[in-house]
C-alpha cells in the first residue's frame, strides 16, 4: 500500500460495521471505522499507532473485502501539475461547471442533494469536480430521470474533461 492512496469502505465493510457478524478484533474495528474515503493511507496509519496497528491490519482490511482503493497515489508529474498555477481557461471552466453543478443540485435534487452540495463546496479544481460527477449523474438521473438528465451532463462534462 502506498502512504498516498485512499481507501474506502466496501458495502460489506459498512455492513459489518453494522452487523458485527464477522467478530473483528476492537482494534481491526477501530482501524475500519477509520477509513472514511478521504485520508490517505500515511494519514490513517498515523491515527492508528495508538491501536499498535500498522499496514498489514490495512491489508487485512483489504483482504477481507472490508475497504477498497478509492484513488491512487498522485504521480509526481500529477503532484507538480497541482501545485502549478492554473490557466485562465481553467479557473474559468472550474467556476461555469461549479455553478452549472449547483444550480442543477438546487433545482433538482433540492435537500435530497445536501451532501452532494457539502462535497461541491469542498471541490478546489477540475480533478475535485470530474471525481464528483459519477456520483451527481447518478442522483440526478435517479430524480429527474435519463432524457433531462442528459443534456445537463453532456454540458457538465464538456466543461470539466475539455483539455486545454
Amino acid at each position: 500500500m502506498d502512504p498516498g492512496e485512499i481507501y474506502a469502505k466496501t458495502e460489506e465493510g459498512l455492513r459489518e460495521l453494522k452487523e458485527r457478524k464477522r467478530g473483528l478484533p476492537v482494534t481491526l474495528r477501530g482501524l475500519l471505522i477509520m477509513v472514511d474515503g478521504t485520508r490517505t493511507v500515511a494519514e490513517i496509519l498515523q491515527r492508528a499507532r495508538a491501536l499498535h496497528l500498522d499496514k498489514t491490519a490495512l491489508a487485512e482490511l483489504e483482504n477481507a473485502g472490508l475497504i477498497a482503493k478509492r484513488f491512487g497515489a498522485p504521480t509526481a508529474q500529477e503532484a507538480d501539475r497541482s501545485t502549478a498555477p492554473r490557466s485562465e481557461s481553467e479557473v474559468k471552466r472550474f467556476i461555469a461547471a461549479n455553478q452549472k453543478m449547483n444550480d442543477a443540485i438546487h433545482r433538482h435534487l433540492g435537500f435530497r442533494g445536501y451532501l452532494m452540495m457539502l462535497r461541491l463546496q469542498r471541490a478546489e479544481n477540475l480533478r475535485d469536480l470530474h471525481d464528483l460527477l459519477p456520483d451527481f449523474a447518478q442522483a440526478l438521473v435517479k430524480r429527474i430521470g435519463t432524457g433531462p438528465a442528459v443534456p445537463i451532463l453532456a454540458e457538465l462534462e464538456k466543461l470539466i474533461v475539455r483539455a486545454d
